[in-house]
């Protein structure tokens, strides 16, 4: 398709580029001061910034692309692989962050050092930070930088490689200078141009299609009402059973709900315990409920003026169509510059986070330990380098976003219940994180192993419709292994136990180890749980009842509007309960 971008348009987009590198010129001393500065911004972000930066970073360019991708090859109920992750997120806001804060960690695993001890405790950590910054990493930054090469080739009509160069070098340019400063204050502005641009396509959508009544009566007459349905029918066997393994298993099974990596970068860098509790709580609420549905309509509207999407756009390839056939002069511009924006933060989150495991976690502790600060900085950047050629190699493989989304599902499936518990639970030691691990990436490559040597079985399950079988296979042989594991090995020696809960004070099944300390044990108040809960009921509720305001459905409007607000005063109950305990 023809790119239509005007010059207007391409003002707009290269406002925002020098934007970028200008904030990045102007921080770069500031940064360069320490590797507090440089990877934790000094620890001195309120809980605002802090928010919109992890809401910022989570709406990547390949977003709206895998969400388009799904609904129009699953309906809106396809969005539960991604929205069962609310209750992980309230589970973090409540119980994690103010402990990740107490923590005083510069990065997630530094809270290796601080729980476990020895020998296990320096593999982990190491292993950690070679799979985290460099495999799982490399993975996420491929599927980002495969979906912007999609954009732009739609927009501007460039060669893939020209895109790809140009879009990353702005990024690492002002990432490599500026280090957080950069990355949260350029997740600000990205943040509101994507608002902008996404609620304004989805209007220039609706206007198109005439409004919210005709979309939802021609998707009727064209027998694609189960598109529609936010919960799936039963009588769809595959994503009925694909939606109960996302909102029972895969929101504790999968990653580490207890928040980590540019999560946790985030609220470690927090002023204090509030800010860090009221930045998760922040980003839930904008990463669930006020974004979502903007990309949605516009994905329902394809159905219908796209029908068919050719390779090698695909059906996630009609967001940007749609963004080009729609979008007036100016408007285009708006929206090209958000998405721009949308992966330069992305990018900039990867390259810095990533890059903090390496100098904190690996390099700093066990290569050079007593170097000065300004020192640790060089290496940080030097580290950005490699981590974005990973990146880069890595996209070159990459076709499909939603597949991409999935495979690294895979890769961390099991993994989720060992990360809560080593903070609730004495007992867990290194060896049962270091099991958990590694049990769910042998049996996700035997998968596809098999699948790769001809078994049919093992195909089925490498594919969409096999995921969630794929899935809890994993989570259960992940669950006996770590458990297992768990018993057979000895526990963290009391010192080291000891001084982690004077240290953190988590609450939870700690009575041996506080009773030895002198200390009262910390129980696991239901006031919080209320709170929790009160989260969850907000987020949902007020996810239901925004699709049903742009939808026109009166009974998700009024359904939805009452699980939110019952779901807000339970929630204020909660944070009562958590801020009079910080201030004890």
């Amino acid at each position: 398709m023809e790119a239509k971008l005007t010059t207007l348009d391409y003002a707009i987009v290269l406002g925002y580029i020098v934007f970028a590198m200008v904030i990045g010129v102007i921080l770069a001393r500031k940064a360069a001061k320490s590797i507090s500065q440089y990877f934790a911004a000094g620890r001195e972000l309120p809980w605002w910034l802090a928010g919109t930066s992890m809401v910022a970073t989570t709406f990547a360019s390949d977003t709206p692309l895998a969400v388009t991708g799904i609904v129009r090859t699953q309906g809106v109920s396809g969005n539960w692989f991604w929205w069962s992750g609310a209750l992980a997120n309230m589970l973090g806001t409540f119980f994690f962050a103010p402990l990740w804060r107490r923590s005083e960690a510069l990065t997630d695993l530094e809270f290796i050092a601080l729980r476990y001890h020895g020998v296990p405790a320096n593999f982990l950590r190491c292993f950690r930070v070679l799979y985290s910054s460099l495999i799982s990493n490399s993975i996420v930054m491929g599927w980002v930088i495969a979906a912007m090469v999609k954009i732009v080739q739609t927009t501007f009509g460039w060669e893939p490689k020209t895109a790809l160069a140009v879009l990353i070098f702005v990024a690492f340019f002002y990432t490599i200078l500026s280090g957080l400063w950069g990355v949260v204050l350029t997740d600000l502005v990205q943040f509101f141009l994507a608002m902008t641009g996404s609620i304004w396509l989805a209007v220039e959508a609706l206007k198109e299609i005439g409004g919210s009544t005709m979309l939802v009566q021609r998707l009727s007459e064209q027998g694609l009402t189960v598109r529609l349905a936010f919960i799936p029918s039963p009588e769809n066997s595959k994503i009925w059973v694909a939606f109960l393994t996302y909102i029972l298993v895969q929101w504790w099974a999968v990653g580490r709900p207890d928040g980590e990596g540019y999560i946790a970068q985030r609220i470690l860098s927090t002023k204090d315990e509030r800010n860090a509790l009221l930045s998760f709580l922040w980003f839930a609420f904008a990463h669930y409920v006020l974004r979502p549905w903007w990309w949605i309509v516009v994905a329902l509207v394809s159905l219908l003026l796209i029908p068919q999407m050719q390779k090698p756009l695909g059906d996630e390839g009609a967001y940007p169509v749609m963004m080009v056939q729609l979008l007036p002069s100016g408007a285009l511009g708006i929206m090209v510059a958000a998405m721009l924006a949308a992966f330069m933060s992305t990018m900039d989150t990867h390259l810095n986070w990533a890059a903090s495991y390496l100098v904190n976690d690996f390099y700093r502790p066990f290569i050079k330990p007593n170097e000065d600060e300004r020192h640790y900085v060089l290496v940080g950047r030097i580290a950005t380098t490699f981590i974005l050629a990973f990146g880069v190699a890595t996209a070159l493989v990459t076709e499909q976003v939603e597949a991409a989304w999935k495979l690294l599902a895979g890769l961390n499936a099991g993994v989720g219940l060992v990360s809560i518990l080593r903070w609730l639970w004495w007992r867990v030691n290194a060896w049962s994180e270091i099991s958990a691990m590694a049990t769910a990436l042998i049996v996700n490559s035997a998968i596809y192993l098999l699948a790769w040597l001809g078994e049919p079985k093992a195909g089925f399950l490498t594919t969409m419709e096999g995921f969630p079988l794929r899935l809890l296979i994993i989570v259960l042989c992940v669950q006996v292994a770590w458990v297992l594991v768990t018993f057979l090995t000895k526990p963290e020696p009391m010192e080291k136990l000891i001084d982690f809960y004077r240290k953190v004070r988590p609450p939870g099944w700690w009575k041996p180890i506080a009773s030895v300390a002198g200390l009262k044990s910390e129980n696991l108040n239901w006031r919080w749980l209320i709170g929790w809960f009160g989260g969850v009921a907000l987020i949902y509720g007020g996810l239901v009842a925004l699709g049903g305001l742009l939808l026109m459905q009166l009974q998700w409007l009024i359904g939805g509007g009452i699980v939110a607000v019952t779901g807000l005063i339970s929630l204020q109950v909660g944070l009562k309960a958590i801020f009079q305990k910080s201030l004890q």
